[in-house]
């Protein structure tokens, strides 16, 4: 018969084992009971995290668009903007290693994993 669960080994501090121990004892369940509903809540919790980024950039495209709408910039603030977001953008990716031939693979490979966290 196959098995159905899977052993893994990983190493924590000793105060994070004594921690675990005490939490699991307390609750009456095992360590590895306790790991899984650690992940559990780990993985909600990042879905949760991901969705208040996504109301947090949509928020802010709105308030941008009401602040261009109430105040449009001029043609020289538009080009000043563009200059600096080119100069943060050139640094950045500077910074990070990142030529112009690997923005489209990242675009694909962010939207790749959008994709999948999407549908679990």
């Amino acid at each position: 018969m196959a098995r159905i669960t899977e052993t893994i080994g990983f190493s924590v501090p000793p105060a994070i084992a004594r921690q675990v121990a005490r939490i699991a004892k307390a609750e009456r369940r095992t360590k590895s009971e306790l790991f899984r509903e650690m992940v559990r809540v780990y993985e909600r919790y990042r879905k949760q995290e991901e969705q208040y980024d996504e109301a947090w950039a949509m928020r802010l495209i709105r308030e941008t668009k009401e602040e261009e709408r109430l105040r449009p910039l001029t043609r020289e603030e538009m080009d000043r903007e563009e200059e600096e977001l080119n100069r943060y953008a050139e640094a950045q990716s500077k910074k990070l290693g990142i030529k112009e031939k690997d923005i489209d693979r990242l675009i694909h490979e962010f939207r790749a994993r959008q994709r999948n966290q999407n549908r679990s």
